[in-house]
């Protein structure tokens, strides 16, 4: 039996979703793992935005995922199936400009951290060839 023509990009939508989903999962786990090993130089806030944002695009990707295997009974059924991945979109936008500022942030701090370290380096080196010089 052939499948029609938006029955195949259908299911070509709902096994790219799939894969996105799982790629979510396994990033959010790899970066739980990491900050439980104490690997990841991202804070507690950090990791709590980055959780948050991967459960709104799993959301987002199950409504998408309902919405390309699934008819749509009604036009507001139709908009609801629209409009809330919008938003919800949206929102993981403004979480990830957040996240985004707060790691250039802490990018910032630990420049500055090496440049003290860098200094200090410079300081003893020449203090200590002052002192063999004597």
């Amino acid at each position: 039996m052939l499948k029609s023509g938006a029955q195949c990009m259908s299911t070509a939508a709902g096994v790219l979703l799939m894969v996105a989903a799982m790629a979510i999962v396994t990033g959010t786990v790899l970066q739980v793992v990491q900050f439980r090993r104490g690997r990841d130089i991202v804070s507690r806030g950090q990791l709590v935005r980055r959780l948050l944002m991967a459960v709104l695009l799993l959301a987002v990707i199950g409504m998408l995922f309902y919405g390309a295997v699934y008819p749509w009974p009604d036009p507001l059924t139709a908009l609801k199936l629209v409009a809330i991945p919008f938003v919800l979109v949206i929102i993981v936008i403004f979480l990830a400009m957040s996240d985004l500022r707060a790691v250039e942030r802490l990018k910032h701090l630990r420049q500055a951290e090496l440049y003290r370290t860098i200094q200090d380096i410079q300081d003893a080196h020449k203090k200590h060839s002052r002192e063999t010089k004597q």
